[in-house]
């Protein structure tokens, strides 16, 4: 069965970032794109650079760790949109780089309400919208962290590979409504996570990476642009990692 053609998307984290890449290429693809993000003045600013372009997009507030957001968003698009075609989900936090020992309860809650509860909850509410229309497409963000140890970020790397069992496993349980579900682990991206990494460190990644670069935004994009589309209707449950080969 072909699901139908892309018309409605939902990007959380869309106020910078990867999260803002996907809703401009989105928005010029013709979507109407609902930018989500706590920071609504961000949001904003991605909704404006969209004017002139095919599409539509519209800035709205989501605290993607609290449940009670998360249902308040999806309630208010039910009364803007007929339908959900994607969710986009990229909205996280790196969090501090330390040991073990040196991480609070504090620290480790908040990894986990922000990069796995929020993605639970985004799923959660998804799946309930898109089984009315049976059909959908869900795309996770995870990260390269998930794939191969990094010491130092033990909460993000953790947060991350939950991310990825609950996409591989939602994948399983939906697609019998019609509905995809994939993940996208992405290497270290130009984007302002990136420049809270410690001192050092991004030299480090640079040598340890076959391609001797960082990735793009737009090369993201483009990725989340196929796995929309028809050609990619066939793809549920896979873990893409666009990472200039640092994991193989």
């Amino acid at each position: 069965m072909k699901t139908l053609p892309i018309q409605t998307a939902l990007v959380t984290g869309g106020g910078s970032g990867m999260g803002r890449t996907i809703a401009l290429e989105s928005c010029r693809l013709g979507i109407t794109v609902f930018v989500a993000d706590l920071d609504t003045a961000a949001a904003e600013k991605t909704v404006r650079t969209t004017d002139g372009m095919p599409g539509q997009a519209k800035a709205v507030e989501v605290d993607v760790s609290q449940s009670d957001s998360v249902t308040a968003l999806f309630g208010e698009l039910q009364k803007k949109a007929e339908r959900l075609d994607l969710l986009v989900h990229t909205a996280a936090i790196l969090g501090q780089t330390a040991s073990i020992e040196d991480i609070d309860d504090q620290e480790w809650r908040r990894m986990r309400a922000v990069n796995l509860d929020g993605a639970f909850f985004c799923c959660r509410e998804a799946v309930r919208w898109m089984k009315e229309h049976q059909t959908g497409r869900i795309i996770l963000f995870s990260s390269v962290a998930a794939l191969t140890p990094t010491p130092g970020a033990l909460p993000y790397s953790a947060t991350k590979g939950g991310v990825n069992m609950l996409g591989r496993t939602l994948a399983q349980e939906v697609a019998k409504y019609n509905i995809r579900v994939n993940i996208i682990a992405p290497g270290y991206v130009r984007t302002p996570m990136l420049n809270g990494l410690p001192e050092g460190f991004a030299d480090y990644i640079l040598k340890k990476t076959p391609l001797k670069r960082f990735g793009d935004t737009k090369e993201i994009a483009g990725l989340v642009v196929f796995l929309s589309s028809p050609e990619a209707d066939f793809f549920t449950g896979q873990i893409f990692s666009p990472n200039g080969g640092l994991v193989i």
